[in-house]
């Protein structure tokens, strides 16, 4: 019995050690290249404050680099407010579409009351319940073709 679960875990999780190592290895190549580009960033500016400073004196060359720094960072916090804040209509949109498809409250309570009423488990019953979800349906525009 054991090496039949043994060989579902393979057939049902096999592609979970690749996956966790593929992962393993996206964040490690990731931490590796963001040190890289952190270094290179450090770099630039050092450059650019030594061109700089020639040019402008040191003091007046960390503050340009200052003020650019903080309105880059500025306008990247700004960029993702926008994004999250478009996302958050989208969400708001989805849900109001999905609430419009709900049927009414009345048709609900029918509904609910569908279980209840099958536990005499007759015949007849059910063929009511039946025509009633079926008029419920019908009603509520299922079935229908939208190009029509």
């Amino acid at each position: 019995m054991l090496p039949l679960f043994r060989h579902l875990g393979i057939v049902a999780f096999g592609k979970v050690r690749p996956t966790a190592r593929k992962f393993g290895r996206s964040v490690m190549g990731g931490l590796i290249a963001g040190i890289f580009g952190l270094t290179a960033y450090v770099a630039l500016l050092l450059a650019l404050g030594f061109y700089l400073s020639v040019l402008i004196g040191p003091i007046l060359a960390a503050l340009v680099i200052a003020v650019v720094t903080a309105l880059c960072a500025l306008i990247v916090v700004l960029v993702v407010q926008s994004i999250n804040r478009r996302t958050e209509l989208r969400m708001e949109a989805r849900q109001r579409a999905a609430r419009s498809r709900l049927p009414d409250p009345m048709t609900l309570q029918l509904l609910a009351g569908v279980p209840a009423l099958m536990k005499g488990r007759s015949l007849l019953t059910a063929a009511a319940i039946a025509a009633v979800v079926y008029g419920i349906a019908k009603s509520q525009g299922i079935g229908r073709d939208p190009e029509a």
